[in-house]
């Protein structure tokens, strides 16, 4: 008599093999969930790399400081995961809460009224052209003009 079990996906009853983990339909399902979680630990594994090595740890201590993650958290349940550009709605893993004017160029890093959603692709290009401009220009930049100048050059 072959030795046999329930699925081990939580629910299902389909008997399968003793050296078969998951029914074929939960196999498929939990292949692709390890995958994601695979990818997602390789990714916060680089982003810890990053905050150790190349990241001003000034801003590194901002950023994972209470008051931040407490500002950053009504930010995105006040814009409801949408893209301040695109009007896109985020993943949990694609998004950044960004500074329309840059922290180091704003009075209050914490103000909600200066905070925005992006996806990670429209803050890094947000990212380069604040590189190209001086900080006069970019202290004058409200959500509005920053709308106007990334949908332009988009095309």
């Amino acid at each position: 008599m072959p030795l046999v079990h329930e699925c081990n996906h939580r629910g299902c009853h389909v008997v399968v093999p003793a050296d078969h983990k998951f029914c074929d339909r939960h196999y498929q399902q939990h292949v692709k969930d390890w995958q994601q979680s695979k990818d997602h630990s390789t990714k916060l594994k680089a982003d810890k790399v990053y905050n150790q090595t190349r990241r001003d740890q000034e801003a590194n201590a901002f950023y994972h400081s209470t008051r931040w993650t407490r500002a950053r958290d009504f930010v995105k349940t006040r814009d409801m995961m949408t893209s301040g550009l695109s009007g896109k709605v985020l993943s949990d893993h694609d998004y950044i809460v960004d500074h329309i004017v840059q922290r180091r160029l704003c009075s209050d890093p914490y103000d909600v009224t200066n905070l925005w959603l992006l996806s990670r692709a429209e803050h890094n290009r947000k990212t380069k052209y604040e590189e190209a401009l001086p900080d006069s220009v970019l202290k004058s930049l409200s959500a509005d003009d920053w709308r106007r100048k990334l949908k332009i050059n988009r095309k």
